[in-house]
């Protein structure tokens, strides 16, 4: 059976552009194309595509409040297509949270035959995504498999305030693909109901009674595995409750307004839970990879990279628990975190390694055994001599730090002595600058897409950097130690 495909853009040639890529394969089928977010939500309830291919910014109504209003309404695998940079990329990357799968970088220069050929790859997992979730929901029963839709998110809240559960639950109820099944108001208590119901998603409170939501997030991943999110308040009385908890297998982090949930909060809520599970599920139709061999003698490494985003944290921890002490390269970082947290980011993997771990400092010299973690709002480098450099500049790949600036100015400055390292993550960043260590001789590494939480930024970069060595998160310590010689 062909994907079914609504092709959403308000420029004529794009959109004609796409139907031509998409008619000449033999599993796709364009069955509309919307000029405007309005038309868009018309046609998606019409005529019920797979997959749904988004642009922003567009007349009548945006890509951004047209995604929500089809996750509302009738819930549909959204891929935004978007130019890299600048206002447009952060808009799409808004979007990621009202409920779309993904985002697909729209080239500078207009498609050719390979970002085609790379787009219609990305709607085929989309649509495998869907076909995961219709069999999950079949499994169970639920009725919406006559119409196509995806099976309802069967969703645990926990929170020791009755009060802050009974906003989730009636916000959440009013999203017509989410039901809640439970509510818990300590850790023991949501280990024993996610044991019991089975839920497709957790919310996960960190300060309560009996069991706080760390512990209560390691034993439901032992127990019961499912995507949790963390549901915190200010960094500063939770950070390191929140290192432990992504540890402990949680995926993300979502603030609890200053001034209590409202409308708009609660929609940004149900949209991340929409992500994060079609991400689980399309995690489990990941394919295998091709994995190169080990060279015969390790590379001469003078400094490490590395880019994690959501999902890497824990896989950051146990890489940098599991190199030696005396590891003969300094380590950079970028890990894609909520403002506020880098510092405590650096005392969790502090406690985890051997290694001496501090926040990046402008002008601060990087030496052999140290990790240096980005902080906040400034992209970092490194230069030949080994010192941080820490500047603004524009968002690079949707992210400030980004993986990519800080990857690239490896493969500037050191060239075949550049060790790159991309983690899970959802988007793009990171991708590039690997692809610019590979070119400069450098030598890549990539998390096995196949068992990465978020198969989105390794996919990526494997695409950029095809000679990339790949490794699944349990074992890149020991591949990182081989390649750099220690």
């Amino acid at each position: 059976m062909k994907t079914r495909v609504l092709v959403v853009d308000d420029s004529p040639l794009i959109r004609a552009v796409l139907c031509q890529t998409f008619a000449a394969t033999s599993d796709i089928e364009v069955v509309g194309e919307a000029g405007d977010g309005k038309t868009a939500v018309e046609l998606a309830a019409q005529l019920q595509p797979n997959v749904i291919t988004m642009d922003v910014l567009m007349p009548v109504m945006d890509g951004l409040e047209a995604a929500e209003r089809i996750m509302r309404d009738c819930p549909t695998a959204i891929v935004v297509v978007a130019r890299d940079g600048g206002d447009v990329r952060m808009l799409a990357m808004e979007a990621l949270a009202r409920g779309v799968l993904e985002v697909f970088p729209k080239p500078a220069t207009g498609f050719d035959a390979t970002a085609a050929a790379a787009l219609a790859a990305t709607v085929r997992r989309m649509a495998r995504t869907q076909a995961c979730t219709r069999v999950q929901a079949e499994g169970r029963g639920v009725g919406a498999i006559a119409t196509g839709q995806p099976a309802r998110i069967r969703v645990l809240i926990v929170d020791d305030s009755p009060v802050v559960r009974e906003v989730l639950r009636e916000g959440l109820s009013r999203e017509p693909d989410i039901e809640v099944v439970g509510e818990a108001g300590d850790g023991a208590q949501a280990v024993s109901l996610a044991t019991d119901l089975r839920p497709d998603f957790v919310t996960m409170d960190l300060l309560m009674p009996i069991m706080g939501g760390t512990d209560a997030t390691l034993r439901i991943m032992r127990e019961a595995p499912c995507p949790i999110l963390v549901v915190a308040s200010a960094p500063d009385s939770t950070g390191p409750l929140v290192q432990g908890a992504l540890a402990g297998g949680a995926l993300e982090v979502f603030h609890k307004p200053g001034a209590g949930f409202d409308d708009k909060s609660l929609h940004r809520l149900a949209g991340t839970i929409r992500r994060m599970v079609q991400v689980a599920r399309a995690r489990a139709l990941a394919q295998p990879v091709i994995r190169r061999s080990l060279p015969l003698r390790p590379s001469e490494v003078a400094v490490v990279g590395v880019v994690g985003s959501t999902g890497a944290p824990r896989v950051l921890r146990d890489l940098l628990a599991g190199l030696p002490a005396d590891f003969p390269a300094p380590i950079v970082v970028v890990q894609h975190t909520e403002r506020g947290f880098a510092t405590a980011l650096v005392s969790w993997l502090a406690t985890a390694t051997k290694l001496s771990v501090k926040l990046a400092r402008d002008g601060d010299s990087a030496a052999p055994g140290e990790v240096v973690v980005a902080g906040d709002d400034a992209h970092v480098e490194v230069t030949l001599d080994g010192r941080v450099r820490l500047r603004s500049g524009d968002i690079v790949d949707g992210f400030r730090p980004s993986g990519t600036v800080l990857l690239s100015s490896l493969a500037v400055a050191f060239g075949r002595r550049a060790l790159g390292i991309v983690l899970s993550g959802m988007g793009t960043d990171g991708a590039d600058g690997l692809g610019a260590i590979c070119a400069a001789g450098g030598t890549a590494v990539v998390e096995d897409p196949e068992s990465a939480v978020v198969a989105g930024m390794p996919e990526r970069a494997l695409a950029r950097a095809t000679g990339a060595f790949v490794e699944r998160g349990e074992r890149l310590a020991w591949l990182v130690t081989e390649l750099a010689g220690n």
